[in-house]
């Protein structure tokens, strides 16, 4: 589809609207207003207190010359959102995670002034047990109404991609931006780290647990190879805190060896660990674009993935880079058991920035 032409120019307003900090929203805010300072375009933040005050704030985004407007969480409707850009006089306005805005879109259409840019993530529908046929249902809904918002005048209505994988939909489908910013000497160093830790092999786990992310499943997978080494770098939600605690505890009194790195964890930390361990697990219960998947892939990590079929077609993308299972103790156990025992991974992916920051800025 045809690339539609940057709304961002030396003067001109941007308002940028992220009101979480959690995951890698954050990180795509960064680039985005990287970008827009590039162009010598003026950015304004639209976000909440609660993630303005935020350790990840603090460790993910360079504040000089940021202008931030805050709002109550609860205020973040899409005409909230409209007011903010027409009392700024915003050239465009970039909506990353613009899920919660889809029907709101779709229904209103933009009354703010210039562009409304948005971006939305679960293209891919959500699983919905135990109807087989309810998933591909709502994914053609999701689709469906993500090219109505694009319908409408003045929106600009994007779907998020893994680079891996190419869908066919007719929407505005745009790559997941995922970088590198770590050397091979950090790596190097976080290796030495974990050999010094008492394993020779280490699995990985990474980013913002969630309940979602299945860390209790992955924990039961590998209490009987206490040969192995578990990293985790994240924060572990409380809910899943309570689950996983016993289970780590029996994994390390069974001998296996545990590191784990809270966060916020800088970009460079991040990629560093995940470039350091044999092998990364991603047991996602929802369908979406994986960061973590990308980063272990072009740092030519073996992949583990379980559940969602978004991680299906990545590990099919990947060929012998990475395997598929279902997301149960039994299957994923034995998942992790072969990859252990499987040489090094033949290949690595490429990675760019540029096809998001083309289609927000």
């Amino acid at each position: 589809m045809k690339q539609m032409p940057s709304d961002v120019g030396g003067g001109s307003v941007v308002l940028i609207v992220e009101p979480l900090h959690q995951g890698h929203h954050l990180y795509w805010l960064r680039l985005l207003t990287e970008e827009c300072r590039r162009k010598g375009g003026r950015v304004t933040i639209l976000t909440t207190s609660t993630a303005a005050e935020s350790a990840e704030w603090r460790t993910h985004l360079d504040l000089k010359n940021l202008e931030v407007v805050l709002l109550p969480l609860s205020e973040f409707t899409l005409p909230d959102i409209a007011k903010v850009a027409a009392d700024l006089e915003a050239s465009v306005t970039v909506i990353p995670h613009a899920d919660p805005h889809l029907l709101s879109v779709v229904r209103r259409g933009w009354a703010g002034p210039g562009n409304l840019k948005v971006l939305f993530m679960n293209a891919y529908g959500q699983r919905v047990p135990p109807f087989s046929w309810a998933r591909p249902a709502k994914t053609v809904a999701k689709r469906v109404l993500i090219w109505a918002a694009g319908l409408q005048p003045g929106v600009v209505a994007y779907a998020v991609r893994s680079p891996l994988v190419h869908p066919r939909a007719s929407l505005r489908w745009v790559a997941d931006p995922v970088t590198i910013e770590c050397s091979s000497q950090q790596i190097y160093a976080t290796r030495n780290i974990l050999e010094a830790g008492g394993s020779d092999y280490w699995v990985g786990v990474f980013g913002a647990i969630t309940p979602r992310k299945n860390l209790p499943l992955i924990v039961e997978s590998i209490l009987d190879q206490p040969e192995i080494g578990l990293l985790i770098a994240g924060r572990i939600e409380q809910q899943v805190s309570l689950i996983a605690t016993p289970l780590l505890k029996k994994f390390t009194a069974n001998g296996g060896k545990l590191i784990h790195l809270p966060g916020p964890l800088s970009n460079v930390d991040f990629d560093s660990a995940i470039g350091a361990v044999d092998c990364v697990v991603v047991a996602q219960s929802f369908e979406g674009t994986s960061g973590v998947v990308i980063k272990s892939a072009a740092l030519g990590r073996r992949l583990v993935l379980a559940g969602a079929e978004s991680l299906r077609a990545d590990a099919t993308s990947l060929g012998d880079q990475a395997t598929w299972s279902p997301l149960n103790v039994d299957a994923l156990r034995q998942a992790i058991e072969r990859a252990r025992h499987a040489p090094e991974p033949s290949g690595s992916v490429e990675l760019s920035a540029s096809e998001f920051l083309r289609a927000l800025i």
